[in-house]
């Protein structure tokens, strides 16, 4: 089988991985995105196969003979960012296709251009990340991110050196307050690690903060291999690549995630002890100062964290998802996976807006920011000061 990935950006590294654990299966699988260095990814750069300004031929000779085509995230039927691939053309013909979501519904909405009901009517079957993006796409069938171990095992704190390593690999900036799940919290997330760095310190216990921002994702790997504990998402109710290549690595992880992403998980796992730390912004300060003062504790969850990633997440058994998928659009092309749930307004309520409801009350309880306008203040005369000699 000949299986071609589509992708506007590299997205994460996730259409790579996933072709890389599919040629582990025997699987021919190719990758290609538009383009490789747009926006952050120009310094967050991420492992390549094919790229269009580069490849362009060998991807429409691929997407021509191809068994499947695997559509990433915001191309659909009428996308013509590949042009001359004419993708509605193909689905006429016959050829199986799977569109395969990784952002919430509505940022996909408003980068497209299309109303979210044009999205969740578009005819090719979905799949979606086993992640809170599931929520919004009740007949789209549930995948893994896929993440490989990149380093030795044993390699992540075989013993503590004396001080906490802790890590934290932001890809968005803004707010926990800005956005319900366009964001990962980094204003208040770095305020409330500050905090605590602080109280430890107090305590007497080292600890060394690693903020990781805007680096080659090998880069980004190998520091957070040298974490003890690794901070993903604490605000909005999912976790990301992140959670998974921390614990894979063998770090503690530390994460917030809702009822309905617990349950996504076990769904996709059949297992209901995924380990991950579940703790949220508002409690991480008072469950880092309890961690750092039990070092074998951390040492174990690590380990703990690696050996179920190696047993229950591996690439090779991930990859099985993507399998049974294209076995399905090949037999049947034009045929939409089954509904996982049905979009009432109750379920609707259960699955979002109750979560929705918790997190605005959770935030009441997180580090208060700065106004834009008074960092912006502070800002100026910084630079003034340092512009005189006056400060750093």
């Amino acid at each position: 089988m000949l299986v071609l990935h589509l992708s506007l950006t590299p997205l994460a590294g996730a259409p790579i991985r996933i072709c890389q654990a599919l040629r582990l299966t025997g699987i021919q699988a190719r990758c290609a995105v538009l383009n490789d260095e747009v926006g952050d990814y120009a310094k967050r750069t991420f492992e390549h196969d094919l790229v269009w300004s580069r490849d362009r031929e060998e991807i429409i000779d691929i997407a021509g003979r191809c068994d499947v085509l695997h559509l990433h995230n915001f191309i659909g039927l009428d996308s013509r960012e590949f042009a001359p691939l004419d993708f509605r053309m193909l689905w006429e013909q016959g050829k199986p296709m799977v569109r395969h979501f990784h952002s919430a519904l509505g940022w996909i909405a408003r980068h497209t251009g299309q109303s979210e009901a044009a999205i969740l009517e578009c005819p090719i079957p979905k799949l979606v990340v086993a992640q809170q993006q599931e929520r919004f796409f009740a007949s789209a069938r549930l995948v893994p991110n896929i993440v490989f171990p990149q380093v030795p095992l044993g390699s992540t704190g075989d013993a503590l050196p004396g001080t906490i390593r802790i890590g934290y690999a932001p890809s968005i900036f803004n707010s926990a307050r800005s956005s319900r799940w366009d964001t990962k919290g980094y204003r208040e997330t770095i305020r409330a690690l500050k905090r605590f760095s602080r109280s430890a310190l107090a305590r007497g216990t080292r600890v060394e903060i690693d903020v990781i921002e805007q680096v080659p994702h090998r880069e980004c790997l190998a520091r957070k291999a040298r974490c003890h504990i690794v901070i993903d998402d604490l605000v909005t109710g999912s976790y990301h690549l992140n959670t998974l290549e921390s614990l894979a690595q063998g770090s503690a992880c530390i994460t917030f995630m809702d009822r309905r992403t617990l349950q996504v998980v076990s769904d996709l796992t059949g297992r209901n002890d995924f380990p991950a730390i579940n703790v949220g912004l508002e409690d991480v300060h008072e469950v880092l100062l309890d961690l750092a003062m039990k070092p074998e504790v951390i040492l174990d969850i690590g380990q703990g964290s690696r050996d179920w990633m190696a047993r229950h997440w591996a690439p090779v058994a991930m990859a099985r998802h993507f399998l049974e998928a294209y076995a399905t659009v090949q037999r049947t092309p034009h045929v939409p996976f089954p509904a996982r749930f049905e979009p009432t307004a109750t379920a609707r309520w259960l699955g979002i807006e109750l979560h929705d409801l918790l997190w605005h009350n959770r935030a009441g309880r997180w580090p208060a920011i700065m106004p834009g306008w008074i960092r912006a203040i502070k800002g100026v005369g910084g630079n003034a000061l340092r512009a005189a000699g006056l400060r750093r």
